[in-house]
Protein backbone atom coordinates (compact mmCIF):
# COMPACT_ATOMS: atom_id res chain seq x y z
CA UNK A 1 0.00 0.00 0.00
CA UNK A 2 1.46 3.54 -0.74
CA UNK A 3 0.93 6.35 1.46
CA UNK A 4 1.23 9.61 0.52
CA UNK A 5 3.38 11.48 3.70
CA UNK A 6 1.96 14.67 2.79
CA UNK A 7 -1.31 13.82 3.43
CA UNK A 8 -0.22 12.16 6.56
CA UNK A 9 1.56 15.35 7.75
CA UNK A 10 -1.53 17.27 6.81
CA UNK A 11 -3.52 14.95 9.43
CA UNK A 12 -1.17 15.10 12.29
CA UNK A 13 -0.64 18.83 12.11
CA UNK A 14 -4.49 19.69 11.15
CA UNK A 15 -3.22 21.28 7.81
CA UNK A 16 -6.50 21.39 5.82
CA UNK A 17 -8.07 18.82 8.13
CA UNK A 18 -9.46 18.45 11.66
CA UNK A 19 -8.24 16.91 13.84
CA UNK A 20 -9.84 14.58 16.42
CA UNK A 21 -10.60 10.94 15.77
CA UNK A 22 -9.98 9.22 12.66
CA UNK A 23 -10.42 5.44 11.54
CA UNK A 24 -7.41 4.63 9.45
CA UNK A 25 -6.42 1.05 7.55
CA UNK A 26 -4.00 -0.84 10.11
CA UNK A 27 -1.10 -0.99 7.35
CA UNK A 28 -1.51 3.12 8.16
CA UNK A 29 0.05 3.07 11.45
CA UNK A 30 3.47 2.40 10.85
CA UNK A 31 3.74 5.11 8.46
CA UNK A 32 1.66 7.30 10.38
CA UNK A 33 4.40 6.33 13.36
CA UNK A 34 7.05 7.40 11.12
CA UNK A 35 5.61 10.41 10.11
CA UNK A 36 4.55 11.46 13.69
CA UNK A 37 8.50 11.09 15.24
CA UNK A 38 9.69 12.81 12.18
CA UNK A 39 7.62 15.81 12.81
CA UNK A 40 8.65 15.91 17.00
CA UNK A 41 5.99 13.50 18.37
CA UNK A 42 7.68 11.33 20.65
CA UNK A 43 5.98 8.29 22.41
CA UNK A 44 5.59 8.22 26.00
CA UNK A 45 3.10 7.80 28.69
CA UNK A 46 1.80 11.02 29.99
CA UNK A 47 3.76 10.53 33.47
CA UNK A 48 6.53 10.28 31.64
CA UNK A 49 6.02 13.90 29.68
CA UNK A 50 6.97 17.20 31.56
CA UNK A 51 4.06 19.76 31.65
CA UNK A 52 3.82 22.78 33.36
CA UNK A 53 0.69 24.05 34.34
CA UNK A 54 -0.75 26.26 31.80
CA UNK A 55 0.75 24.58 29.36
CA UNK A 56 -1.13 21.76 26.59
CA UNK A 57 0.84 19.02 24.75
CA UNK A 58 -0.77 18.11 21.08
CA UNK A 59 -0.58 14.30 21.09
CA UNK A 60 -1.69 11.10 19.61
CA UNK A 61 -3.14 8.14 20.98
CA UNK A 62 -2.97 5.41 18.36
CA UNK A 63 -5.19 2.36 18.74
CA UNK A 64 -5.14 0.48 15.47
CA UNK A 65 -8.13 1.11 13.47
CA UNK A 66 -8.43 4.56 15.39
CA UNK A 67 -6.33 7.36 15.93
CA UNK A 68 -7.62 10.23 18.78
CA UNK A 69 -6.04 13.57 18.75
CA UNK A 70 -6.06 15.35 22.06
CA UNK A 71 -3.77 16.66 24.57
CA UNK A 72 -1.17 16.41 27.41
CA UNK A 73 -2.31 19.25 29.81
CA UNK A 74 -3.77 19.65 33.47
CA UNK A 75 -7.00 20.32 34.54
CA UNK A 76 -7.32 22.26 37.29
CA UNK A 77 -10.28 21.82 39.95
CA UNK A 78 -9.67 23.95 42.55
CA UNK A 79 -6.31 25.90 43.72
CA UNK A 80 -5.03 23.06 45.60
CA UNK A 81 -6.90 19.69 43.11
CA UNK A 82 -5.29 19.83 39.60
CA UNK A 83 -4.27 16.45 37.18
CA UNK A 84 -2.45 16.02 34.60
CA UNK A 85 -4.07 13.96 31.73
CA UNK A 86 -4.42 13.61 28.43
CA UNK A 87 -8.02 14.10 26.94
CA UNK A 88 -9.02 13.34 23.07
CA UNK A 89 -10.57 16.49 21.14
CA UNK A 90 -13.45 14.30 20.86
CA UNK A 91 -16.46 14.25 23.56
CA UNK A 92 -18.53 11.81 24.86
CA UNK A 93 -22.02 12.91 25.07
CA UNK A 94 -22.08 14.14 28.65
CA UNK A 95 -19.48 16.71 27.09
CA UNK A 96 -16.11 15.27 29.20
CA UNK A 97 -12.91 13.90 27.16
CA UNK A 98 -14.48 10.75 25.75
CA UNK A 99 -11.02 9.39 26.30
CA UNK A 100 -8.75 10.07 29.09
CA UNK A 101 -5.53 8.61 30.52
CA UNK A 102 -4.03 9.63 33.39
CA UNK A 103 -0.23 9.57 34.74
CA UNK A 104 -0.43 6.16 36.07
CA UNK A 105 -1.01 4.45 32.62
CA UNK A 106 1.43 2.48 31.10
CA UNK A 107 -0.60 3.58 27.54
CA UNK A 108 1.71 5.38 25.03
CA UNK A 109 0.45 8.71 23.64
CA UNK A 110 2.81 10.14 21.15
CA UNK A 111 3.24 13.96 22.22
CA UNK A 112 4.96 16.92 21.15
CA UNK A 113 6.39 19.19 23.43
CA UNK A 114 8.19 21.74 20.57
CA UNK A 115 4.83 22.40 19.66
CA UNK A 116 3.39 23.42 23.17
CA UNK A 117 0.69 26.13 23.57
CA UNK A 118 -0.47 28.24 26.45
CA UNK A 119 -3.80 28.06 27.67
CA UNK A 120 -6.14 28.87 30.18
CA UNK A 121 -5.91 26.15 32.88
CA UNK A 122 -9.11 26.91 34.53
CA UNK A 123 -10.98 26.08 31.57
CA UNK A 124 -9.22 23.53 29.24
CA UNK A 125 -12.14 22.36 27.40
CA UNK A 126 -11.25 24.85 24.10
CA UNK A 127 -8.63 22.79 23.14
CA UNK A 128 -8.19 23.29 19.63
Amino acid sequence: MEIDEEVLDDLILGRGVRRGRHLLLEPVFPALEGRLRALGFVPATVGELDVPLGVRLPAWLLSPPVADFGAVLWEVFTDRSRRKLFGTEVRNAKGDWDVVILPGSRRLVWANPGLAETYDASRPVGMY
